[in-house]
């Protein structure tokens, strides 16, 4: 076997391994581990490690950093997030950490060089990283999506409350409008609704909502319906000013992007248009001196 194909069949096998155990979709993360909870556990290979993998999960997340950015990563993701599903997450980082690194020691045993062994330290350090860099990519795109959409979505909230709606089913009626919008938003309204049904306090679960989505508007949200709430004001009344103010802020980001298009169209047009141009407006040119100089 040439050594040069060595690094591709490494790469490959990477790519196995993680579509093997981390589903490509955003709800990867939650099927892992909802899988732990079933009636009936099957037996497999995964299953056989488990026990013997403990140990050093326990060990890899007793550093309190390690522990807290995991639940970080879980909570914001929208998934549980206690002490049994962060070590469940770390079992099964391990797990495909140790298929790598079997695989990685044969390739290494059978044609051993330079290449190859920095090929194998990246797979197996890229298999272990993957979920959190895979996870980070997730929380990213739902808090985009999420400051796109939530200005509708409080304006919407905003209706619902004057044509009478209390705050709790006007939050359930945003949440059903925007299923098929923005999957972001109808997720943490759904959330939010069903921890305020389930009898948690509403300020602790807009906290919740806080910490799970990230955001400057959320958080001016949450503080200005707990301060409404304590203070006794209407709902409504301060609902309709706060659609003002993100629609305030919604337009200057609007504006923001536009202006700043000019700039970032510069390179793509030094590197792609203006050369053609000169092509087009230099060939006659070039073509009569190159006649006048031949004749």
């Amino acid at each position: 076997m040439p050594p040069e194909i060595l690094p591709i069949l490494t790469g490959l096998w990477a790519g196995y391994v993680i579509y093997a155990f981390y589903d490509t979709d955003d709800n990867f993360v939650r099927k892992r581990l909802n899988k732990t909870g079933g009636k009936k556990k099957t037996k497999s290979l995964y299953n056989s490690f488990a026990q013997v993998l403990r140990p050093f999960s326990l060990k890899s997340i007793s550093n309190k950093v390690s522990r807290n950015k995991i639940h970080t990563l879980l909570h914001s993701l929208g998934v549980a997030s206690g002490d049994d599903d962060i070590l469940e997450f770390e079992n099964r980082r391990l797990f495909s950490l140790l298929i790598a690194v079997i695989c990685c020691a044969i390739v290494l045993f059978l044609f051993f060089n330079t290449t190859t062994a920095a090929c194998a330290l990246l797979v197996c350090y890229m298999t272990y990283k993957y979920p959190e860099y895979r996870i980070m990519g997730i929380i990213k795109k739902k808090r985009k999506e999420f400051i796109r959409f939530f200005p509708d979505a409080v304006d919407l909230l905003s209706v619902c409350v004057e044509a009478g709606l209390g705050i709790d089913g006007a939050i359930e009626r945003v949440a059903q409008e925007f299923s098929g919008l923005s999957r972001a938003v109808s997720s943490e309204f759904t959330r939010l609704s069903k921890d305020v049904m389930s009898g948690l306090a509403r300020e602790e679960a807009l906290k919740n909502m806080m910490k799970r989505v990230n955001t400057q508007d959320l958080q001016s949200f949450c503080a200005m319906l707990v301060q409404s709430e304590k203070m006794g004001t209407s709902i409504a009344q301060s609902l309709r000013v706060y659609c003002e103010t993100l629609r305030t802020r919604k337009k200057q980001r609007i504006e923001e992007l536009v202006q700043s298009a000019s700039a970032k169209m510069t390179i793509p047009m030094i590197l792609f248009l203006l050369p053609a141009l000169f092509i087009v407006i230099l060939y006659p040119a070039v073509i009569k001196i190159m006649e006048n100089m031949a004749g």
